[in-house]
């Protein structure tokens, strides 16, 4: 993987569960709706926001689901408005092919199977649900110029529950910059050029990772229970895998944010907060699922910062 010095380094042997071997045959994006809190009312309210998108245009939209899995949502979308076009967009070869399957029988989706960096085509909607902590971090970028003026990214993920503090929110609302260097936070260019140049990290970064660690163990002790409360062993098993991945830090495949900081990295990267959705009813510490809407923002020069890069 890319790390911000631009070197190439491979974190962790083991590749992610969309990968794995022994979820060949497992459709993780199903079970995960079986086993999993708030991803299928997460799954409603997106498709009535696509929905309620296409209303206020008046017309056929474009729709890429990025890092669509095996193309549940996708598969809901293109039942629910068939004069649009829908794409879903993932690369991992497990769900790669249960989406093929998934939307065979739908005339208005399609597949596109490779990176989504690679996609030129505008579009309309881009959807990212429960994939913006695995993206590439210049994803954005790319998402910025693809969706030109009228586009919406309609931004749902399984986030962190928020661990920033106060002093954290005044400190990041400064950063014209949000990066990641070896998995600790960077937010501004002294910070990032340090880490460049030695690997330095300030303590601010360091003890922000530790509460981001401590808060999702907690948060992953809920999720594992819940699916074994359901009798759900393969989501739990699952979830158990990812939860390794998410606590080491230097593994950015799988590194969820608060929403806070997703918030300020959409704003560094040009990106307007037209909405938010609260998924789920619980104490901070358990609320974890938001979907958002984004628009492009107006252009006021260049874009302070590049995000996560």
């Amino acid at each position: 993987m890319e790390t911000v010095d631009g070197t190439t380094e491979t974190v962790i042997e083991e590749s992610t569960i969309y990968t794995r071997e022994e979820f060949r045959t497992i459709d993780v994006g199903a079970i995960m709706r079986d086993g999993h809190p708030d991803i299928t009312d997460g799954d409603l309210l997106i498709v009535e926001r696509v929905a309620a998108r296409r209303a206020e245009l008046g017309r056929p939209l474009t729709v890429m689901d990025v890092g669509s899995g095996s193309g549940v949502l996708a598969g809901m979308i293109a039942d629910r408005l068939p004069d649009c076009r829908v794409i879903a967009n993932d690369v991992a070869r497990n769900p790669l092919e249960q989406a093929r399957d998934r939307l065979a029988d739908k005339p208005g989706a399609e597949v596109y199977g490779s990176p989504f960096e690679q996609w030129q085509e505008p579009l309309d909607v881009m959807i990212s649900w429960g994939s913006h902590h695995h993206l590439p971090h210049n994803h954005l970028t790319h998402a910025r110029q693809l969706l030109g003026e009228h586009g919406l990214l309609i931004l749902g993920d399984e986030f962190c529950p928020e661990y920033c503090t106060p002093e954290d929110a005044v400190r990041l609302k400064s950063a014209e910059v949000i990066e990641l260097g070896g998995g600790y936070l960077l937010a501004s260019d002294e910070e990032i050029a340090a880490y460049r140049k030695d690997g330095s990290v300030p303590e601010w970064s360091r003890e922000l990772e530790t509460r981001r660690r401590k808060t999702l163990w907690n948060w992953y002790k809920f999720v594992i229970d819940y699916a074994i409360e359901r009798d759900n062993w393969m989501v739990a098993i699952a979830e158990m895998q990812i939860t390794k991945d998410d606590v080491v830090t230097s593994f950015e495949e799988e590194h969820k944010l608060s929403p806070l900081i997703v918030e300020h990295e959409l704003a560094v990267n040009g990106f307007q907060q037209r909405a938010k959705h609260v998924i789920g009813d619980r104490e901070p510490a358990l609320q974890s699922f938001f979907v958002y809407e984004f628009t492009v923002a107006a252009a006021e020069g260049p874009v302070a910062g590049q995000g996560r890069q």
